[in-house]
């Protein structure tokens, strides 16, 4: 029968694979191979793909991929095994059973024996104090884990795979020796099939460590020593660090790892990466290793029993006669309560609910509680505006730091509160586990827009930011798949338009700010799937690749975790206040307030009155720089419901989309320095010269849905076109979320605008 023919809870005895080329090599390197045990646990919410269960560990397959694979059901497999044993009792007798017995017996034994050629490798105590060591592991092994604890950095470490889609580097001090450590891409195997396997075979290749740390997970060794054999074969010196050692405690398993050090001449110390221990243990090793010292590192040779002249079977029944005197496992399923969760999480019926439950509760969350410190940083804003006015003179540098950086800057890092509540809840879905259950749930309709389940990930990875999340495309073994991810990405709205939205909907939206986020983000989401079906089906036409992912284990974050997450991101926000934020407020207040007027001429040689002085500054404003470039593209705009002051606004935007609320605070500011802050009440009183005001909902509505949808900002770009190789995919993303974006707003606002007035 076929795989996807198992029902929920049932399972089978692995007996053939089908199919050919990169997706057979893949699915017998995830572990489904002849004689393997595989448990079918949930089928996602609109039915495909499916959670199965093979040594130890959850991964999901489509229907389609499920069909490539036939099984025996268990009881039919034991039935069938009961038959064998008891035809060969009876040709055998009892003695004759003794002699089969011995027989296997013997064959074992001569696989331990005779299956390594043990090459001796003499070598001088190094001088160097520098050893250069390269982590490489599985993805949920913990790698980046312990590459932080040893390193001290700050890397995102998430509990799904493809989070560490580059290498970083770092360094350790340890007796007397510098470390040079390498964090490479979480990867199954070195055979060179997926973008990361491809990245940590290059590096190997060309960097050549001095030592290779194999980290591997002690709650699942039949799967993660396939890599291990890989790297062993490659004849360099190789540590393991036995990590989630704990875990194997808990269940009550055990493994005889100075044993199985011995029979494959490398080193092996079990670690705890998330609380340190066993980390000094292991840099003794290395160290050990390195100078020549260390008894049982030897360069191993493993002859592989070809079946089916399958290498990947073969591989793992040498892992499994390796684990067979070695390895006890616990009677202590460490997965219940991941199943637990999962029967309500991925349950057809509150699957779908939940999740978008979770993510009106984090928009929701991030309006409300973020109101209350973006008040107080406002607060003092204000306060530090005030001060500066009454203490310095008249003049340009009093304009400059009150009109240009604090109304510039300051009305942009009011917000960092809200990118810290967001970060927050994404930080909390990564390191759990959850992120990879949304991909899950979403694969079929993923599928549907001629996307990956994988693609998922850095789509909700955008939230953050786009950056990144272009970046983490890499996990997606596909380049068409991948290459349509990216170009929709930049529609998933990231935390530089927050500030945008915040400052927008809480002066024109203030009863249903939650509700507006929400939709907007949605509103992403749809205009997302739309353009993948149209790349799909117009410009990058060529079939994806099959979904096979790995479903880790659900884990509580620590606090140390997200913290260091949410520490990253916040300094990465302020750095973008103090550099690039920074840099185009005093740009912008340039070009607005020059060229001057040296000598006001007509009714406005000696302004007696308020309006007069507003009138005034109005002229000021409309003969700058940015004046004449916003009055220049104020006629495509125009019919968007926006003047020339949003629109120098969003062509400065395009930097990045924070310096929107910059411009807009720098031109709306007006002669009082107080209202260089209170921005959202000034754009609530701007009226054109006929009195009618220049925002109204509608007109907020239409800015909303334009920030969020056109150009990307450069750093956006840029990662475009590094990941994707080209320039044109760049340019394309530019032309096509722009020509999108006044598409959407145009209609928003002329619809509207006549259904007012019906």
């Amino acid at each position: 029968m076929k795989l996807s023919e198992l029902l929920t809870g049932q399972k089978g005895i692995i007996v053939h694979v089908s199919g050919d080329g990169a997706f057979r090599r893949r699915i017998l390197e995830m572990g489904f191979v002849r004689g393997e045990e595989v448990e079918s646990m949930q089928a996602a919410p609109l039915k495909d793909p499916t959670e199965y269960k093979v040594m130890g560990y959850e991964v999901s397959l489509r229907r389609s991929e499920a069909d490539l694979i036939e099984v025996v059901p268990l009881t039919r497999h034991l039935e069938m095994q009961m038959q064998r044993y008891q035809q060969l009792k009876d040709f055998f007798g009892s003695e004759g059973h003794w002699h089969h017995r011995h027989h296997w017996h013997h064959r074992h034994h001569w696989l331990h024996e005779h299956h390594w050629h043990r090459e001796q490798h003499d070598c001088h105590e190094c001088e160097r104090k520098i050893i250069n060591v390269a982590l490489v592991g599985n993805p949920n092994s913990g790698k980046t884990s312990l590459f932080n604890v040893a390193s001290g950095a700050h890397e995102h470490v998430g509990n799904f795979s493809g989070v560490t889609v580059d290498a970083k580097a770092g360094k350790f001090q340890h007796k007397g020796y510098t470390f040079n450590l390498v964090d490479l891409p979480g990867t199954y195997s070195l055979s060179a099939y997926s973008p990361e396997e491809v990245y940590v075979c290059k590096h190997l290749d060309e960097a050549k460590p001095d030592i290779i740390l194999n980290v591997i997970s002690a709650s699942n060794l039949e799967r993660n020593l396939y890599l291990t054999t890989q790297v062993i074969d490659r004849q360099s010196p190789v540590v393991i660090a036995l990590n989630m050692y704990d875990e194997l405690q808990k269940s009550g398993g055990t493994f005889d790892y100075d044993r199985v050090a011995e029979m494959i001449g490398c080193p092996i110390v079990p670690t705890v990466a998330s609380s340190g221990k066993g980390i000094h243990a292991l840099f003794d090793k290395i160290i050990e290793v390195h100078e020549g010292k260390n008894p049982i590192a030897r360069p191993v040779k493993i002859n592989y029993e070809e079946e089916d002249d399958d290498p990947s079977t073969a591989r793992y029944s040498f892992i499994r006669s390796l684990l067979l005197e070695t390895y006890t496992p616990g009677q202590h399923d460490g997965l219940h309560v991941t199943h637990l969760i999962d029967r309500l999480l991925i349950n057809k019926w509150w699957g779908f609910p939940l999740f978008f439950l979770f993510m009106f509760v984090m928009f929701e969350s991030t309006f409300f509680l973020g109101q209350y410190p973006m008040e107080w940083i406002e607060a003092g804003v204000q306060t530090l505006a005030d001060w500066i006015g009454n203490a310095m003179a008249e003049g340009p540098l009093k304009d400059l730091l009150t009109e240009g950086i604090i109304a510039g800057v300051g009305s942009v890092i009011v917000f960092l509160p809200i990118i810290i509540i967001l970060y927050l809840f994404i930080s909390f879905m990564e390191d759990t586990g959850y992120m990879a259950r949304a991909a899950f749930i979403m694969d079929k309709f993923m599928h549907k827009i001629g996307l990956h389940g994988k693609s998922f990930i850095p789509l909700l990875m955008g939230f953050g930011c786009n950056v990144p999340a272009i970046m983490g495309t890499r996990i997606i073994e596909s380049r068409n798949v991948r290459l349509i991810t990216m170009l929709i990405n930049p529609l998933m709205s990231c935390s530089a338009r927050l500030p945008v939205y915040i400052l927008l909907i809480a002066a024109f939206f203030p009863t249903q700010g939650g509700l507006i986020l929400f939709m907007l983000y949605l509103t992403g989401i749809a205009l997302a799937c739309l353009a993948a079906l149209f790349f799909k089906r117009f410009v990058i036409t060529e079939d994806d690749l099959p979904f096979v992912m790995e479903l880790p284990p659900y884990r509580l974050p620590t606090a140390k975790a997200i913290s260091r997450h949410i520490w990253r991101e916040a300094s990465q926000y302020l750095k973008k206040m103090g550099g690039l934020i920074l840099v185009a407020s005093i740009f912008i207040w340039f070009l607005q307030y020059f060229p001057r007027n040296s000598q006001p001429t007509g009714e406005f040689a000696a302004p007696q009155t308020e309006q007069q002085a507003e009138q005034q500054a109005e002229q000021q404003a409309e003969n700058s720089y940015i004046g004449q470039i916003g009055r220049f593209i104020e006629p495509v705009m125009r019919p968007l419901g926006f003047d020339w002051k949003i629109s120098a606004s969003l062509l400065a935007g395009t930097a990045a989309k924070e310096v929107v609320i910059s411009t807009l605070s720098i031109l709306y500011s007006g002669e009082d320095e107080a209202d260089t802050v209170v921005l959202g009440e000034r754009l609530q009183t701007e009226k054109y010269a006929d009195g009618t005001p220049v925002f109204t909902p509608l007109v907020a509505l239409s800015l909303l849905l334009f920030v969020l949808i056109y150009f990307p900002c450069i750093a956006t770009v840029t990662a475009i076109k590094n990941e994707s190789g080209s320039w044109k995919w760049a340019l394309l993303t530019i032309a096509y979320t722009t020509t999108l974006a006044w598409i959407v707003s145009f209609a928003v606002y002329q619809i509207g605008g006549l259904l007012a007035r019906i």
